[in-house]
């Protein structure tokens, strides 16, 4: 019976601790530290041509140079605090359409519900199909009481073959409603008129009508049309 002799394990050879790991543990952890030491360089690089494309392009596209106007309407703007083309629609209760516009509108500083237009371009178009058509020179557009006054060769062209020239003209925004206490001049079918003002308003009998009364001194020239053969 031998003792202490050569007796063998079933669980095969232990590895031997003094050959130090595994190698190809030591290739994957050196593989993965070189991979975040380039993550660590690589990502600030990217995010700073990230950033340098972005102020790139932002100077590239100037927004000033894209807005619709030069340098000295920029300044004046600035001063004046004024805006280019402005308009304004609406419809009425009954459905009649109203707009206006201007070439230019500038704030009143005093009242800022107000602002004085030049160059205006009104038009009234009713159901029935006739319309009124308006300008002036100037004007202000009165915002909290939804009015305008205007001013300076006002005339209106109607559908019915109506022409009216005054030099002051009130109209509400909101309604159809005009009136002036200027003389007016009228080229109408029956011949030209002048009066000392006018008011154009809903008809008292027909609230889907309207009625233009010429008043303060009416005159009326006639030009009757010639019908028949000339001689």
């Amino acid at each position: 019976m031998q003792l202490g002799q050569g007796r063998r394990t079933a669980y095969g050879a232990m590895p031997n601790p003094a050959k130090g790991p595994d190698p190809q543990m030591r290739t994957y952890d050196n593989s993965y530290s070189r991979f975040i030491a380039w993550v660590k360089v690589i990502l600030p690089l990217a995010a700073l041509g990230l950033l340098s494309t972005l102020f790139l392009f932002s100077r590239g596209s100037d927004g000033l140079q894209n807005l619709p106007y030069a340098q000295s309407e920029l300044e004046q703007l600035a001063q004046e605090q004024g805006f280019r083309a402005p308009q304004y629609a609406t419809v009425t209760p009954d459905g009649t359409a109203i707009s206006l516009e201007a070439d230019r509108a500038v704030p009143n500083a005093a009242d800022t519900g107000q602002g004085q237009a030049q160059n205006l371009r009104g038009r009234l178009d009713f159901t029935d199909g006739g319309f009124a058509a308006i300008t002036s020179a100037q004007g202000v557009i009165d915002s909290d009481q939804t009015t305008a006054h205007l001013s300076g060769n006002v005339e209106i062209e109607t559908s019915q073959g109506y022409v009216i020239m005054t030099q002051e003209l009130d109209t509400a925004l909101n309604a159809v409603r005009l009136s002036t206490d200027t003389p007016v001049d009228i080229q109408s079918p029956m011949g030209n008129l002048t009066a000392g003002g006018l008011d154009l308003r809903p008809d008292e009998n027909d609230p889907n009508s309207y009625v233009l009364v010429f008043n303060q001194g009416v005159k009326l020239i006639y030009d009757p049309q010639t019908s028949g053969d000339e001689r």
